[in-house]
């Protein structure tokens, strides 16, 4: 089955945010979203509006579907007391994550600026959990076997809930 990785129509057709769900690649992202309920990327990332976020690596969409809670386009560790734009729960937020994360990974957002996405966590009622991870499917023209994402992608949450195999059921 031809899936092509980064094709606009099957982005472009999910129209209502209310369905519509970014996967992203997640080399280190599924992990750091299992320790911190959190998605970490550059700042000012890009993506249209979702409900919720899933993770792609190692061949496979992770079960475990968060519910987008906010997200802080572009802020360092040391930013957190000063910025008069938080609210008090984005704050509240920003001071945990600050608090649960690895030394080495505090120190690196203390010197610089990062986008970060508030994810349900793992066992919250508000993240979905599939029966299964999602095998990729995905195969270029000559059917050599893709990448489902390389970046980001969007598929339709109304696919998702129904529990699919594998990527061809959500494109």
């Amino acid at each position: 089955m031809h899936n092509r990785q980064s094709s606009t129509k099957d982005q472009n057709k999910i129209r209502n945010a209310s369905d519509r769900v970014v996967v992203v690649a997640a080399r280190s992202a599924l992990g750091e979203y299992r320790n911190y309920s959190a998605y970490i990327c550059q700042p000012n990332r890009t993506f249209q509006q979702s409900v919720r976020m899933a993770f792609y690596t190692k061949n496979k969409i992770d079960r475990h579907i968060p519910k987008i809670l906010g997200q802080v386009e572009a802020i360092s560790g040391n930013e957190i007391e000063t910025r008069t734009d938080l609210s008090d729960t984005d704050r509240a937020r920003l001071r945990t994550l600050l608090n649960k994360m690895k030394p080495s990974r505090s120190e690196e957002w203390s010197k610089r600026q990062f986008k970060i996405v508030f994810l349900s966590p793992r066992d919250s009622s508000d993240t979905l959990i599939l029966p299964d991870d999602i095998t990729n499917s995905s195969t270029s023209a000559s059917g050599k076997g893709t990448a489902f994402t390389q970046g980001q992608r969007y598929v339709s949450l109304s696919r998702l809930e129904k529990g699919p195999k594998n990527t061809s059921e959500l494109v």
